[in-house]
């Protein structure tokens, strides 16, 4: 949707939203979302959060959007049904009425916008923003019933479809998503902001890095689907055949005990640097002399956007679905790797980027202010029936 003057659109009221969302620690979907709280005009648009998890939590982010006056609903656990269903049809009654359901949790959005529809929820939008078609081909008996019965609800549901790539559009909505319109959307990033160059001399003195040694980085939550066991694989191969590299390791998860024992195993421990989740990440990348991302599949990573705003050299698996006729950004330096070729190919990779070093930041569409000028847009005209 192209960016048009909000000012023409004129309301009677705001129009009221509620996202559902998993638990709001710092993630790629979780701060974009933040960003566009940060954006949007309360005048014109009134969004809510449900929090719909198996472990719900108070998330990192949740202080700030408390502070910008965001009501912020929490379920009880999604995988206790009658309770979770009971609580989700309450607070559509308690809060509502809402113009807008959006879901962004997945399969789970099946159930989610079907609730809605028989609540009278007119907007019923499902975002898709992860890949998960190999581990859906894998799914046991019971998964595979759970996500064809979902795929039925949202078929039965859902009013707008999105995606944040054309793989995670085929995760979500099947191979014949383009006949479903499904659309392609850009979230955005902090791009003013992120490509503001900084001094890190403090900050590299700060975690204790060696003068003269590079380093690189990943910034992702610490979950299976990340791939940090291989990518320390990566990083041994590298000390071993090009010298000492520190990695930063961005963020947080129930990876972390086996990540710390394998770098023990490894004896990285003067290498590896676990920093958990931290708000400082835009000057963690100007720190950083290259990214590195070993994901087994990812929908559209927008940690990868962002390093290659500040124009760092990116070694990305090919779970991450990037192309370089993408017209919202220009890909620069950036290469894709199977992660069956193995730790020593992808080492030889990340040697040479690092003789490369960091590029001058490139010009990017991708500006979350904008993006959200765009979304307000859609609720509006969505919510009369224009789109």
């Amino acid at each position: 949707m192209p960016v048009s003057d909000l000012s023409s659109l004129s309301l009677e009221r705001p129009v009221r939203v509620l996202h559902v969302t998993g638990n709001l620690d710092r993630g790629g979907i979780e701060t974009w979302l933040v960003n566009v709280f940060r954006r949007i005009d309360p005048d014109l648009v009134k969004m809510d959060i449900l929090i719909a998890s198996p472990s719900p939590h108070i998330g990192e982010y949740e202080p700030e959007l408390r502070s910008l006056g965001v009501r912020m609903i929490h379920a009880p656990a999604s995988n206790q049904l009658p309770q979770f269903v009971r609580a989700y049809r309450q607070a559509l009654q308690l809060y509502g009425p809402y113009d807008v359901v959006h879901s962004h949790v997945h399969h789970f959005s099946g159930l989610l916008l079907l609730l809605a529809r028989l609540a009278g929820v007119p907007v019923r939008v499902a975002t898709s923003h992860t890949d998960t078609r190999n581990a859906d081909a894998q799914a046991s008996r019971g998964r595979a019933a759970y996500i064809q019965a979902m795929r039925a609800a949202l078929q039965q549901s859902v009013t707008h479809r999105t995606a944040v790539s054309q793989a995670a559009a085929e995760a979500l909505f099947g191979a014949d998503w383009t006949s479903q319109k499904v659309q392609i959307i850009t979230l955005g990033i902090d791009l003013a902001g992120l490509q503001t160059p900084r001094s890190v001399g403090g900050l590299r003195e700060e975690l204790g890095l060696e003068p003269g040694v590079p380093v690189l980085g990943c910034v992702a939550q610490l979950r299976p689907e990340k791939n940090h066991a291989f990518l320390l694989d990566v990083l041994a191969e590298h000390v071993r055949n090009s010298g000492p590299a520190y990695l930063l390791l961005v963020g947080e998860g129930g990876e972390r005990q086996a990540i710390e024992a394998q770098v023990a195993r490894l004896g990285l421990q003067q290498w590896v640097k676990l920093l958990g989740s931290r708000p400082d990440v835009a000057d963690l990348l100007w720190l950083m002399d290259a990214f590195v991302l070993t994901s087994r599949f990812e929908g559209l990573s927008l940690a990868f956007i962002e390093a290659q705003a500040v124009g760092l050299p990116c070694i990305v698996s090919t779970g991450v679905p990037v192309t370089s006729d993408d017209r919202r950004f220009p890909l620069i330096d950036v290469q894709r790797l199977p992660l069956d070729s193995g730790a020593a190919a992808w080492a030889e990779v990340v040697a040479g980027a690092l003789e490369r070093g960091r590029h001058d930041p490139p010009r990017m569409d991708f500006e979350v202010a904008e993006t959200t000028q765009d979304l307000t847009e859609f609720y509006i005209r969505a919510s009369r029936g224009e789109v």
